[in-house]
């Protein structure tokens, strides 16, 4: 399988390298051409909630992510703001996000530990294949997502519960940076991928 790294900010060339390690060859791409022959797309982003969708339109990318058919028979993986922008909405931006799964991305507030969530975290898994109950990986946020727990694979808790691995079909968003996440992200990015 042939993965697209989207070009929209983050760890790009630390996803690469993840993904060589978990057994998957990659490419980041920068434009439309050859969009196709990828098996599966990842969407990476750091920062405000604007900046990937900024460059998704920079790349004139933007139509093509906004449209869930093209998802059908591949998969689509947002990580951090990449995930995010999977939702219509956000607090934080003023873009409108890309609309593919419903729900908006909220601001920690009133919560007793420090904005932003940064570090190492537990997330509890609700799906036994993903085996992911009591493992850490490393977050970096001061947004979280809130949509319907149906969308909910994985959860954290900063004070306040909130969702940390989303799935709706072929549709994936991942709140921390599996490709800070050593072991854990190798695993994570297998359980995905298969």
């Amino acid at each position: 399988m042939k993965i697209a790294i989207v070009d929209t900010g983050g760890n790009i060339f630390s996803l690469q390298k993840i993904l060589s390690f978990s057994g998957y060859e990659s490419d980041i791409i920068k434009s439309s051409k050859n969009l196709e022959k990828y098996k599966a797309y990842i969407l990476p982003g750091i920062g405000s909630f604007d900046n990937p969708i900024n460059k998704l339109k920079d790349m004139s990318l933007l139509n093509f992510f906004s449209r869930s058919e093209n998802f059908k028979n591949k998969k689509l993986i947002g990580i951090c703001s990449g995930m995010q922008i999977l939702f219509e909405q956000s607090e934080e931006g003023k873009n409108r996000g890309l609309g593919l799964i419903p729900g908006k991305v909220k601001k920690f507030e009133k919560i007793k530990y420090k904005i932003p969530h940064m570090g190492w975290n537990i997330i509890k898994s609700q799906i036994a294949k993903f085996n992911l109950l009591d493992k850490k990986f490393y977050f970096a946020h001061s947004y979280f997502v809130e949509c319907n727990n149906k969308f909910v694979i994985a959860s954290c808790e900063y004070d306040i519960i909130f969702p940390a691995i989303i799935k709706m079909d072929n549709i994936w968003g991942i709140q921390f940076h599996p490709e800070k996440s050593h072991l854990n992200g190798i695993e994570l990015f297998q359980n995905i991928l298969q």
